[in-house]
């Protein structure tokens, strides 16, 4: 759905004024603005009063602790797996046998 053009709005500003008349008109325009300022007031406000109840400095030294602990736990990992020989992977494939390499493909062979 498309934003209104200019021949909308004529039309929705005419459809307004037969129906609420010229006396009523200004006066609900200027209540209008005034509830969309007040909802803009009251949405600015309450999403500082989520900013300031988040306090993301808190948080910050519990990201940095788990950012230690991960490396910490990456490093002892490197390691524990420099220490262990390279083991080949048991193949789960025909009861552990190994299947064969495919014969290379001829596009001359009949």
């Amino acid at each position: 759905m498309n934003a209104p053009g200019f021949w909308e709005w004529v039309f929705l500003a005419v459809l307004a004024l037969l129906i609420f008349g010229p006396e009523r008109l200004p006066k609900m325009a200027q209540n209008a603005g005034e509830m969309i300022a007040r909802f803009k007031r009251e949405a600015a406000g309450t999403l500082d009063e989520l900013k300031a109840a988040a306090d993301l400095d808190e948080f910050s030294g519990v990201a940095r602790d788990l950012r230690e602990t991960g490396e910490e736990l990456r490093r002892s990992v490197d390691v524990t797996a420099a220490d262990r020989p390279r083991e080949k992977p048991h193949s789960a494939v025909m009861g552990g046998i190994e299947p064969r390499a495919a014969p290379p493909f001829d596009p001359d062979t009949p």
